[in-house]
């Protein structure tokens, strides 16, 4: 019998054999570019995705005020949540902030197998409850962390997720999505360049120091994180 192809996407990895199967019918491999939309505000969630590579953002916004980021999706988890808890739509919206590859199955479908399958429902709830963790630390980080916390804590975050030292991101996406100025990620950017945690380029961030830009977030970054490894382990 030929082997099963190891999954990228760690909660797809964390299902037992018969819950993958149940799932592969219905899944559908999809490019994910930057920006692409996987979830438009106050609209119905017409599929969820587990991403391989690349890392989407979920954000909010109230009337014209430009949005902030309220949490990031990669290969650690599905994007679209609100169905596995009873709802079609949410004020948020979610789209890729890096680009990447993923999995694509409509939401009925993947309800449908939810409603099968105790041990897949489970596994979707505990995602679900790692990303509301890490909802609750950018909560408490854009309350009371500096940017340069903040920053750094985005960062570790986003190089979790890509695998890649080198990040491309500008400053002015970066000040959007921390909701914050841009001369202040500026500022903070320039600081972390001169102790050698990265290094900036135009629209690129290369993390030099991974160990003290956890020194930097002050304690902001690793909730999530832990509560993730608790529950699935190690990356492996």
């Amino acid at each position: 019998m030929k082997p099963e192809k190891p999954e990228l996407n760690r909660i797809l990895a964390a299902l037992s054999v018969a819950d993958r199967t149940l799932l592969r019918p219905d899944l559908e491999a999809v490019d994910l570019p930057l920006r692409y939309r996987l979830a438009e505000a106050n609209q119905k969630i017409s599929s969820a995705f587990f991403i391989e590579t690349g890392m989407a953002s979920t954000t909010t916004h109230v009337k014209h005020q430009v949005p902030i980021e309220i949490g990031v999706t990669g290969r650690e988890g599905v994007a679209n949540l609100p169905f596995i808890m009873g709802s079609d739509r949410a004020p948020s919206e979610t789209f890729m902030q890096i680009g990447g590859v993923g999995l694509r199955i409509p939401s009925e479908a993947l309800r449908d197998a939810m409603r099968k399958s105790e041990t897949l429902t489970a596994t979707l709830l505990r995602s679900t409850h790692v990303f509301l963790v890490q909802v609750s630390s950018t909560v408490l980080a854009n309350g009371r962390a500096t940017i340069s916390e903040r920053l750094a804590r985005w960062l570790l975050m986003a190089r979790d997720r890509v695998d890649e030292d080198a990040i491309g991101l500008t400053h002015e996406f970066l000040a959007i999505m921390l909701g914050v100025q841009r001369p202040g990620v500026t500022v903070a950017l320039r600081d972390f360049e001169r102790r050698g945690l990265v290094l900036g380029a135009r629209a690129l961030i290369t993390i030099l120091d991974r160990e003290g830009l956890e020194t930097a977030a002050n304690g902001y970054y690793g909730s999530a994180e832990s509560e993730f490894q608790r529950l699935f382990g190690r990356a492996g």
